[in-house]
């Protein structure tokens, strides 16, 4: 028996150095597969980790490691059931592992269920509640099932949780943008570019955000960079030459929307888009080809439909244009480019009762339409002028609230008629205007500050949002929308000589250009300054110059993400 024993001891101490040696072995293995993951040589690093896994020394946790690692490459390789596997079976063997739900909730978003992944994210949540992907990837899979309001909970607590990375600040800005918030939008966008100059997906969101805001040449600036980035991407060009068409610049347009044809031909609105561009122009042939193709694709594109049937009135073919404005009409009764165009060619074969009739009921739908207004004036039908929208409340120096047909909120004064700025609202209410000022200060002339009540906080503090729209009187315009303060959170105002830092209670800054800045020296440098009022009592936050600039008086308007996500 002694002898049994003693031969048996004499065999595992010669298993025991075999043993280690495979371990060591399975560990290199693993090594050298997460450098090739993070390389980005991911079917290398499957292969590595799949020559680490064949020991059976392996303790759990370092197997579930190794699963995890080797998930998120079979993921890279848009393998997205194979990596859910390798998931599931490292959850198994350790089931507080925050990393393997993460990912997991990832692979299951690529699947399209977004509602699993949900629950993944949250179990990660709770076992790292400082995991701040988690949250940026549950707000992603809240997105997805429109739950715009938890979306932008979860982003929030994400840029909370990781201030230097621009991921988070991207998926924050299309929630504000989702739920009708293009200024804040264009802040958080704006704040993830500061962070990463070469995000692309932050810039063409920020492009996408400045056309909701009628800000086209700021938009043709982010696509110019991104197509510069992405040159074979239709949807850029598309886009820009709708920005360039809007600022009626229209041989650029065509150009654009051509590039754009040339990348995807089954585009039925790239057709109509050049058409109308080519109409703008007075090229009535191409325009009237384009618009042809365009119906070809989709034969219900009621804009392409009114187009080509002023074209046909233009080229003298009214019954031809009058049969195309019908079919619009009668696909959109409330199409007022439709009705307009139909009441033109009705004025044009004498058919005048009927031309009144379309140019009434365009106005009926958007009354400050000027072309059918003007037609009904020569025909000498009294028109009313457009109806003033009705105020929220009192005035307050000289401001008045007033709801816009698609559920919005706009400000207006009789004292700037061109100005309508538009208000966000962050919480339930409607906006109330606290306060006007005008900056004073000679490099930030005609800036005005329009503070208003934006809702009520959504917590249980009771508080409200009030918020600031920096408003351009000569350019008529929003610059923007920035926090004043959440409840009894104030945000930090810091001026320059041609722009303003707002930090909002967060700690979230950003910088909005206003003017450009004098050349002259003022003897500060670049230092900030941070007064609260001295906009309204007209101190001066800045030394005068010895010779007082020349004031122009209008300007033409014009890390790795594999480290962040898994580790």
């Amino acid at each position: 028996m002694r002898r049994i024993a003693l031969i048996i001891s004499a065999l595992l101490l010669a298993a025991a150095p075999a043993a280690q040696a495979a371990t060591e072995d399975s560990v290199l293995r693993a090594r050298e597969g997460a450098a090739n993951l993070l390389r980005g040589k991911y079917e290398a690093a499957i292969t590595s980790f799949d020559e680490a896994l064949k020991s059976d020394q392996l303790a759990d946790v370092r197997r579930a490691n190794i699963l995890n690692d080797r998930g998120v490459a079979k993921w890279r390789l848009k393998q997205a059931r194979a990596a859910i596997a390798d998931f599931n079976r490292a959850v198994e063997l350790f089931p507080d592992y925050a990393i393997v739900y993460n990912n997991r909730g990832n692979a299951l978003m690529e699947l399209g269920e977004a509602e699993q992944a949900i629950l993944d994210f949250t179990r990660a949540i709770e076992l790292a509640p400082s995991y701040g992907a988690a949250f940026n990837n549950r707000g992603n899979a809240y997105m997805a099932l429109e739950r715009t309001e938890d979306a932008l909970k979860d982003f929030r607590k994400a840029v909370q949780l990781m201030p230097t990375n621009a991921v988070p600040y991207n998926g924050r800005g299309q929630a504000h943008t989702s739920l009708g918030r293009p200024f804040a939008g264009v802040r958080d966008f704006s704040r993830a570019l500061a962070l990463n100059a070469k995000y692309a997906g932050a810039r063409e969101n920020r492009g996408a955000a400045y056309l909701k805001l009628g800000r086209d040449r700021s938009a043709v600036r982010d696509y110019t960079e991104l197509i510069a980035l992405k040159p074979d991407q239709a949807e850029l060009y598309f886009a820009r030459g709708g920005a360039y068409a809007r600022t009626r610049r229209y041989n650029s347009a065509v150009k654009d929307l051509s590039k754009s044809i040339t990348l995807n031909p089954e585009n039925s609105e790239a057709y109509q888009r050049r058409g109308t561009a080519y109409l703008r122009v007075r090229q009535f042939a191409k325009a009237r080809d384009d618009l042809s193709t365009a119906l070809d694709i989709d034969p219900e594109n009621v804009a392409a439909l009114a187009e080509r049937a002023s074209v046909h009135l233009w080229l003298g073919s009214p019954q031809e244009g009058l049969a195309d404005a019908e079919k619009a009409v009668s696909l959109n009764p409330k199409h007022t480019r439709a009705l307009s165009v139909r009441g033109q060619i009705y004025q044009k074969i004498d058919r005048v009762d009927d031309a009144i009739k379309d140019y009434q009921t365009a106005l009926e739908v958007d009354p400050r339409m000027p072309l059918p207004r003007a037609r009904l004036r020569k025909l000498g039908v009294e028109v009313p002028p457009p109806p003033r929208p009705e105020p929220l409340g009192e005035p307050v120096r000289g401001w008045v609230v007033s709801e816009t047909p698609d559920g919005g909120y706009i400000a207006t004064n009789r004292r700037y008629p061109k100005v309508r700025a538009r208000l966000e609202m962050y919480g339930p209410g409607v906006p109330e205007i606290v306060d006007w000022s005008l900056v004073k200060y000679n490099s930030l002339r005609g800036i005005g500050l329009l503070r208003y009540r934006a809702g009520v906080l959504r917590d249980e503090s009771g508080g409200d949002y009030e918020y600031t729209a920096v408003v351009d009187l000569w350019k008529a315009k929003v610059a923007a929308v920035e926090p004043h303060a959440w409840g009894d959170r104030k945000s930090e105002w810091k001026w320059k000589l041609g722009s303003v830092v707002v930090t909002d209670p967060d700690g979230v800054a950003n910088e909005v250009t206003l003017r450009k800045a004098p050349a002259q020296s003022y003897g500060q440098g670049d230092q900030f300054y941070s007064s609260d009022n001295w906009w309204s009592q007209g101190a001066q936050p800045y030394p005068r110059p010895r010779q007082r600039p020349r004031q122009r008086r209008r300007e033409p308007s014009g890390g790795d993400l594999f480290d962040w996500l898994f580790r």
